[in-house]
């Protein structure tokens, strides 16, 4: 997997500043151990994205759901093996969880001006997928550098935390820098952004999807 294809590792990413976000949301901050989420077998996918020629770290990425969803995907899994089939499958019920936490850990630097860039391609093939349309692909992406202006010049640095608490109709975006300080914390109310952040990590030629739903396979067996 290259660094070429970052764009969908951004794919969720586009939405935090699209729809009139807060500075500071509110409650308890973002966390894969929340009391709300599923545990055990078939709850929680994760990756490692690499640079494929030099074998360097790019960034983690985990994904966890509630119990519902998690009873789902076990009932489709169990005791089947991993196939493009089921893998469709899969990938339909976890877009449509009512409850998710996705986490991205960087292992390197990535400048605020790059991930525009990467995030920018990606609203073009979000749209090219039938997730968004062109009007909505060029408002996200005119705004995405003022609604990311906190990270301007610092960018995204190694071991930062990005995280996103989904439900249904609210998108929270929190960015945890190595040592824990909140760098962001944002809400997005939009009706349409849980649908469309799991959708970018699990729509078909994503990055994302073969690897996180692979994991999910190796984490039950």
């Amino acid at each position: 997997m290259t660094l070429k294809k970052l764009p969908w590792i951004f794919a969720a990413l586009f939405w935090l500043g699209a729809h009139g976000a807060q500075s500071m949301a509110e409650g308890s901050l973002p966390s894969l151990d929340a009391g709300d989420l599923a545990q055990g077998p078939y709850s929680s996918m994760h990756m490692l994205l690499q640079k494929t020629f030099l074998k360097i770290d790019v960034a983690t990425i985990e994904v966890r759901v509630d119990n519902p969803t998690q009873t789902r995907l076990a009932g489709l899994a169990a005791g089947k093996a991993y196939s493009e089939a089921l893998a469709d499958q899969l990938a339909h019920v976890t877009i449509a969880a009512p409850r998710a936490v996705v986490q991205m850990k960087f292992k390197r630097d990535v400048s605020l001006g790059r991930w525009i860039d990467v995030v920018r391609e990606n609203l073009e093939q979000a749209r090219k997928a039938g997730l968004i349309d062109r009007g909505l692909e060029q408002k996200v992406g005119g705004e995405l550098p003022s609604s990311f202006a906190v990270l301007k010049s610092r960018g995204y640095q190694k071991n930062d935390r990005l995280l996103y608490s989904v439900q249904t109709g609210k998108l929270r975006t929190v960015v945890f820098s190595a040592s824990g300080q909140v760098l962001l914390d944002r809400d997005d109310l939009d009706p349409a952004v849980t649908k469309v952040v799991l959708a970018s990590y699990f729509a078909a030629g994503s990055d994302f999807r073969d690897p996180l739903l692979r994991s999910l396979f190796d984490n039950n067996r």
